[in-house]
């Protein structure tokens, strides 16, 4: 049986983008900020919340970093940076606002 896709509709098939260190680093942030139930799932459209996942993708992104430490161009690097940060930012956000203390500090609109 032939696996290849019907293509009589004349649209020529997806083709992957190129495997580069950027699309890497920016398949990881998507995969975080769905975690983070900040991106729905492309497939079921939902927007679903798992700490411990994006915690898991922070943690490969910080291991990429240390694995190719002194071997990546300047923009790869910035980029590293920039997606760690928002991600490391973002989680602190998220664990501060589920965290009782935090609701009830004052100033965090809760307070008795």
């Amino acid at each position: 049986m032939n696996e290849t896709p019907d293509n009589s509709a004349g649209t020529p098939p997806l083709k992957p983008p190129p495997a580069t260190f950027e699309f890497l680093v920016q398949t990881l942030f998507t995969q975080a900020l769905m975690a983070f139930g900040r991106v729905p799932n492309p497939i079921t459209q939902q927007s679903l919340k798992n700490l411990d996942t994006a915690r898991h993708f922070i943690d490969t992104l910080e291991m990429l970093e240390k694995k190719t430490a002194g071997n990546l161009e300047q923009d790869e690097q910035r980029l590293l940076d920039e997606v760690l940060h928002q991600l490391r930012m973002s989680y602190m956000q998220e664990q501060a606002a589920s965290s009782p203390d935090w609701q009830s500090l004052p100033g965090s609109g809760t307070e008795a």
